[in-house]
Order: structure tokens, then sequence, then C-alpha cells
């Protein structure tokens, strides 16, 4: 009766030391999966709900000609913030799928490397938002600067 190894990586000789996932480790991350696949789905529908939303936003105002010029450039600038924030959710929701379905595949198929997979998906997602939160706090000094520069 021989165990089923799963092979090693592409251009690596597989792990050093073996890891043992005990019954609570095994719940905790079945329990962060789930939860993970949640915020992924609400995340998606936040998505798709920003776009839509600013659609329709900047059909209404097309709709109402009186509102000047100024109104339609705002409209236009605020169709783009709702699609970049929709996108934006969009690629994180992805990451924190990816992560929640691989680790949930991982713990059922017992697989190290797929195990290795979901944490690198993990690590996707918060990657992706510190270079978020990194760019935004960026942004924010940089405007700080220039209203105490006039």
């Amino acid at each position: 009766m021989s165990m089923y190894q799963a092979p090693p990586p592409p251009g690596g000789s597989g792990p050093i030391f073996q890891l043992n996932i005990d019954a609570n480790a095994n719940l905790t991350l079945r329990s962060a999966a789930s939860w993970s696949k949640v915020l992924g789905v609400v995340g998606l529908i936040l998505a798709i709900l920003f776009i839509i939303f600013g659609i329709l936003v900047q059909f209404a105002l097309r709709q109402n000609a009186g509102l000047g010029e100024n109104a339609m450039l705002a409209g236009n600038i605020g169709l783009a913030v709702y699609i970049i924030f929709g996108l934006l959710l969009l690629i994180s929701s992805i990451f924190s799928i990816n992560f929640g379905s691989k680790i949930r595949a991982a713990l059922l198929s017992n697989d190290q490397y797929s195990l290795a997979a979901g944490f690198a998906a993990a690590r996707n997602f918060f990657a992706f938002w510190a270079i978020l939160c990194i760019i935004t706090l960026l942004l924010i000094l940089l405007s700080l600067f220039t209203l105490l520069l006039k």
C-alpha cells in the first residue's frame, strides 16, 4: 500500500520540510477558505453594482441636457472612477475566490503543492491590496503637499 505523493513543482526539488496539518489547522484553513469565497462573491457583486451605478449616473446626466458642460465633465470623471473602483474590486474578488478554491481543493485532496498554490493566491490578494494602499497613501501625500505649496 503506497501513499500518493504529488510530483515536485517545476524548477524545484520539493519542500525541505514536510507540513502536517492537524485537525484544528484544517478547520481553520477550511473556514478561511469559505470566508474568502464569500468575500470574493460579495466583492464580485459590489464590482458589478459599482459599474452599473456609474453607467446609470452617466446616463441620467446625459438625459438632463440643461446641466451644462461642467456637469457632463463631472459625470465622465465619475463614470471613470466608478469603473476603476469596480475593476479593482473585481480583480481583488478573483484573488479571494482563487485562494478559497485552491485551499479547499488542497485540503480535500491532501496535496502539499495545491496548498502552496492556495497560499500563493493569498499572497497575491494581500500584495494587490498592499500596492493599492501604498498608491493611495502616495496620492494623498501628493495632494496634501500640493495644497500646502499653494
